[in-house]
């Protein structure tokens, strides 16, 4: 009878273990997302720009300046999206932290022989681009035209963090750097005359979030396994 008690017991310690490995952290959340699948862009999720269409479930972005979310609160966070670049070389132009279209933090991608990130900062419609923000990109890849990749801004305490591949492999640190100038908004996307990116599958969420686990190792097929040595 002990026997069977403590097996109980060792078994319900490692179920706990268990749950406490792989439930996922409540406060990490979703905060925005978008895969353009819709007819037409999502008014309720979106503030489009005159250079905004959706294209066979992307977002052609085709100059029209800057576009941004109606989510506008965030402060810590990772901005995911998947991007193709079309013309020229270095158009794509992410936004972050932006009070309005003249007021927000940006950063584009120089996919030229220079190979760099530069963030930049817009107030009251001035842009400003120091020097010191011309950061080279250290993943060890070179974007170039009509090719998919992903990109994850990470946000947190006026540090940002560029992460890179191409799609459907690893990301791999880019550059950092640290900026105060705006730090509450919505993100989007710039694009100027000339400049061209199509994007798809945005993710915004807090620090930390962790989409799923393995199927293969979720707790269901873990807990049937430790049963099946019992």
């Amino acid at each position: 009878m002990k026997s069977r008690e403590m097996r109980c017991s060792v078994y319900s310690l490692l179920i706990i273990i268990l749950i406490s490995i792989y439930t996922p952290n409540c406060v990490a959340e979703v905060l925005l997302e978008d895969d353009f699948e819709k007819n037409a862009i999502d008014n309720n999720k979106w503030i489009p720009t005159d250079g905004w269409s959706l294209d066979g479930g992307t977002l052609d972005v085709n100059g029209g300046g800057v576009g941004l979310s109606k989510v506008t609160d965030l402060t810590d966070f990772e901005f995911n999206v998947d991007f193709k670049m079309v013309d020229p070389l270095w158009s794509a132009n992410w936004v972050v932290h932006a009070e309005d279209q003249n007021n927000c933090t940006l950063v584009q991608i120089v996919a030229d022989n220079r190979n760099q990130f530069w963030w930049f900062t817009r107030v009251n419609g001035e842009y400003n681009v120091p020097d010191h923000g011309k950061l080279a990109n250290k993943s060890g890849l070179h974007p170039k035209l009509g090719e998919w990749y992903t990109i994850k801004i990470v946000v947190e305490d006026g540090s940002y963090e560029i992460y890179l591949a191409e799609r459907g492999k690893d990301l791999k640190l880019c550059c950092t750097w640290k900026d105060n100038t705006h730090d509450k908004g919505s993100v989007g996307f710039r694009a100027w005359t000339g400049e061209h990116t199509v994007y798809d599958n945005v993710l915004v969420t807090s620090v930390g979030y962790v989409a799923s686990v393995d199927p293969t190792d979720a707790l269901p097929v873990t807990w049937g396994k430790l049963k099946a040595v019992r």
